[in-house]
C-alpha cells in the first residue's frame, strides 16, 4: 500500500513532468521569456516545500534549475552555455529555490515543535487537574479524620461527668436516698445512651461522616442543655429567652445540646457567682440562620489567646493561673470543649465564635441554620435561680 509521502512525491514529480512537457512545446515561441519559466517552477517549488518536506523540495529545485537552463536560457535546449547575465538569473533562481525550501522546512519544524509543546501542555494540564483532584480528596480525608479525632476527644472529655455522677450516686457513703439515686442513674444512663447514639451516627461510615439533621424547636434545645447543666448552676442565676420563640433549628438535637452544654460549662467556670449567665437568641424573621448567645461577666479572653481559643489542648493565661492554684479547671484541657463545640457546629453547617461582651465578659455564639419560616421576635426574658 502506497503511503502519503510516496503519493506526494508522485504528485509533484508528475506535475514537474507535465509542466516541463508544456514548456518544451511553447519554449520556441518568442513571447515566452525566462520570467515565465522561473515563476512557474518557483510555484512548483513552493508547493513541494510546503507539503512534501525538505527532500522533495531539494529535488524539485535541482530539476527546475535544469529545466529553466535548458528551455529558457539562450542558447535554448542545451546546458551550460549561458551568458554572464543569464548565469546570474540561473544562480538567483537556484538560491531563491533553496531559500524557499529552507524556510518551509523551518516552518514545518516549528509547527511540529508547537504541536509537541501543545500536547505536552495538555498532558501537564491533565496531570495538574488529577493532582488537584487528589489534593481535594486528601483534604476531604483529612477533614474526616479531624472530625473522627474530635469525636474521640469528645467521648474522653464529656463522658467523665456522667460517669462520675453514676459512681457518686452508687456509692453508699454518699448518702443519696434510694429513689433519688435510681432517678439520677436513669437520667444519666439515658443521657449517655443518647450521646453515644448521636456520636455513632455522626461517625458512621454508612452516613459518610455527615451530620444527620432535622428541625428542632430552639427553645427545646436550650431547655434540654440547661437541664443537663443544672448541677453547674446551683445557687447561680441563669437568664433564659422567653417561651414566645417559635424558631426551629436544622441540626442534630443531641449533639447540639452537647455544644450548648459545653458553652454553659465554660461560662460557669469563669463567671462570678453574683453575676447571671444570659442565654439569648438573635436572628431576623427572614434570615436563613439563627444564633444562640451565651454571655457571662467573666474576665473575658486576652488578645494573646484569641488565635488559639478553639485549638485543642491549649490553655489561656487565666486557666494556667487557675491550674497552678489548684482551681476547678486543673484537670480539664484548655479549649477541648470549645474545639469540640466548633467541630460539631461546623459539621452541621453552623459555627461557634467568640466576641467580647460589652461592659466586660465573654459572648460565645452558636450559629445554626433555620429550619422553617421565622416566628415573631421575642419580647422579654425570664430568670431561673
Amino acid at each position: 500500500m502506497v503511503g502519503p509521502r510516496a503519493r506526494l512525491w508522485a504528485l509533484y514529480l508528475g506535475a514537474f513532468v507535465l509542466l516541463t512537457l508544456f514548456f518544451s512545446l511553447v519554449s520556441e515561441n518568442p513571447d515566452v521569456r525566462i520570467a515565465h519559466g522561473v515563476l512557474a517552477y518557483l510555484v512548483l517549488i513552493i508547493g513541494a516545500s510546503r507539503q512534501a518536506g525538505q527532500g522533495l523540495s531539494f529535488v524539485t529545485v535541482v530539476l527546475s534549475y535544469l529545466a529553466v537552463d535548458y528551455f529558457f536560457v539562450p542558447p535554448r535546449r542545451q546546458f551550460g552555455d549561458a551568458s554572464t547575465l543569464n548565469w546570474l538569473i540561473l544562480f538567483g533562481f537556484l538560491i531563491v529555490g533553496f531559500l524557499i525550501s529552507q524556510l518551509f522546512a523551518q516552518l514545518q519544524r516549528a509547527v511540529t515543535f508547537a504541536g509537541e509543546r501543545t500536547a505536552e501542555v495538555e498532558r501537564l494540564s491533565a496531570e495538574r487537574l488529577q493532582l488537584e483532584r487528589e489534593v481535594s480528596t486528601v483534604r476531604v480525608l483529612q477533614e474526616a479524620d479531624r472530625l473522627k479525632n474530635a469525636l474521640l476527644l469528645s467521648i474522653a472529655h464529656d463522658l467523665r461527668s456522667p460517669v462520675a455522677t453514676l459512681a457518686l450516686v452508687a456509692d453508699p457513703a454518699a448518702g443519696f436516698p434510694a429513689d433519688d439515686a435510681l432517678r439520677r442513674v436513669a437520667d444519666e444512663s439515658r443521657r449517655l445512651s443518647e450521646f453515644l447514639t448521636a456520636l455513632q451516627r455522626f461517625a458512621s461510615s454508612d452516613a459518610g461522616g455527615v451530620m444527620q439533621r432535622s428541625a428542632h424547636p430552639v427553645l427545646d434545645l436550650i431547655d434540654t442543655a440547661v437541664r443537663s447543666s443544672a448541677s453547674l448552676y446551683v445557687g447561680r442565676q441563669l437568664v433564659l429567652p422567653t417561651d414566645t420563640h417559635d424558631w426551629h433549628a436544622l441540626c442534630d438535637f443531641t449533639l447540639t445540646v452537647h455544644v450548648l452544654g459545653n458553652l454553659l460549662q465554660n461560662a460557669s467556670r469563669y463567671a462570678p457567682v453574683s453575676e447571671p449567665v444570659v442565654i439569648s437568641l438573635e436572628g431576623a424573621d427572614d434570615a436563613a440562620e439563627l444564633t444562640i448567645v451565651v454571655s457571662d461577666r467573666g474576665p473575658g479572653i486576652a488578645d494573646a489567646d484569641l488565635d488559639q481559643l478553639f485549638t485543642p489542648l491549649r490553655r489561656t493565661a487565666a486557666e494556667a493561673a487557675l491550674t497552678e492554684a489548684g482551681g476547678p479547671v486543673a484537670d480539664v484541657p484548655m479549649g477541648m470543649g470549645l474545639s469540640i463545640a466548633r467541630t460539631v457546629a461546623r459539621a452541621q453547617r453552623g459555627d461557634v465564635s467568640y466576641c467580647p461582651r460589652a461592659g466586660g465578659g465573654s459572648e460565645f455564639r452558636l450559629r445554626l441554620p433555620r429550619a422553617d419560616r421565622p416566628a415573631p421576635t421575642p419580647t422579654g426574658a425570664r430568670s431561673t435561680t
